[in-house]
């Protein structure tokens, strides 16, 4: 009878040290498995295509507009303003872009970041649009036609300064 009286204390389960001891660990790792899963909901990767076959298929169209840029020997200078609110470009072709130029400002992992820049043209080998500010820090920056004839792409990192060469400048053609 001592014996069961020393093992039945009288508490209820929920006020034994022990039991929320030996709990703890599997409730954190179950608290853990919800935040993670939080994070991988809220920051997903736009970089998996799931459509992989066709955009392999694609690669050789867009490596056609590149060629063709080049035959065509199109080549610009991009200029950022400081305050990320505009853009301009500078036409340094040796004839006139062919077709209606945009600029395009691709993050490289975020979809949701890219820019499509509608460009007015407002001198002879000038153009001008406006952008939305962002401060990222690394882009690739494109220029084609709107109806995906051509096109010349470089990478831009804002650290390095607000200009950057699209294709072949002018010089480059005519030594």
């Amino acid at each position: 009878m001592t014996m069961q009286k020393q093992m039945d204390t009288g508490r209820p389960w929920y006020k034994e040290r022990w039991f929320w001891l030996l709990m703890s660990g599997p409730l954190l790792v179950v608290i853990a498995g919800f935040v993670t899963f939080g994070i991988i909901v809220r920051g997903a990767d736009d970089m998996v295509n799931d459509d992989y076959y066709r955009q392999g298929k694609d690669i050789n169209l867009e490596l056609k507009r590149d060629l063709a840029a080049r035959s065509l020997g199109i080549g610009a200078q991009v200029m950022f303003s400081d305050d990320m609110r505009s853009v301009r470009v500078v036409d340094t072709s040796s004839k006139p872009l062919p077709g209606t130029p945009e600029l395009l400002l691709l993050h490289p992992t975020r979809q949701q970041g890219d820019q499509r820049i509608v460009l007015q043209r407002i001198g002879d080998k000038l153009y001008q649009g406006v952008m939305k500010p962002d401060q990222t820090n690394h882009w690739y920056v494109r220029l084609q036609d709107t109806q995906g004839r051509w096109r010349v792409q470089s990478e831009w990192l804002p650290a390095e300064g607000t200009m950057i060469t699209l294709g072949k400048t002018a010089t480059e053609q005519n030594p």
